[in-house]
């Protein structure tokens, strides 16, 4: 092979192993999630029908480790692992104050419940504040939640405060099942708000 025949050939390999390189380094198109209302314990029966309710849910105290567009996962007690390929369509913190808002709304039969700080446009009578300390899988079994709600008057009076620790077991490893999970954790949650809310004057 001629000197130039052999450049041609070499330079042919250098492309050809560079857009290969390229092909197999490059990132898999990322995969959207949304957490969805009425699941885990919230897809029970409805607990009452009080159409002259007004809640506010929110405002939502959050971790900072789960204020992200990836889906946060703890491995062990102290590590956290972010999934690139895997992401929330919106806000985490935006869904979860919607899918709880959903849920009071039908276990206590009524469509007066807003979204903070949205506008309201019903008299209140109570509003849902939430700090949520934990809201992420733990190792491939469980999703954890721990959150101390609180339903106040609307001076800002607490008028009840409670702690949410909920287990919840996961299908499989999949991400469509972890983020079932984490909706059914939330289920759960907003239950036992509702049951609350029910026993209040």
């Amino acid at each position: 092979m001629t000197s130039i025949g052999a450049r041609r050939a070499l330079g042919a390999a250098i492309v050809a192993i560079a857009v290969a390189t390229g092909c197999f380094n490059r990132s898999p198109k990322p995969l959207f999630y949304a957490l969805a209302p009425a699941s885990g314990a919230a897809a029970g029966a409805p607990i009452a029908s009080l159409p002259d309710l007004g809640l506010i849910v929110g405002p939502l105290e959050f971790p900072r480790y789960l204020d992200r567009p990836e889906i946060v996962r703890r491995d062990g007690a102290n590590q956290l692992v972010v999934a690139d390929a895997h992401r929330w369509g919106g806000s985490l913190r935006t869904d979860v104050v919607r899918v709880v808002a959903d849920d009071l709304g039908r276990l206590l039969g009524t469509a007066r419940v807003a979204v903070y700080p949205g506008e309201v446009r019903f008299p209140v009578t109570y509003r849902v504040l939430i700090d949520l300390r934990q809201f992420e899988a733990v190792a491939a079994d469980k999703v954890s939640l721990r959150a101390i709600w609180t339903i106040a008057a609307t001076d800002g009076h607490a008028v009840h405060v409670e702690e949410a620790d909920v287990d919840q077991p996961i299908a499989s490893a999949s991400m469509v099942d972890v983020v079932a999970a984490q909706s059914a954790a939330l289920g759960n949650m907003s239950r036992a708000i509702a049951e609350r809310i029910a026993s209040l004057p």
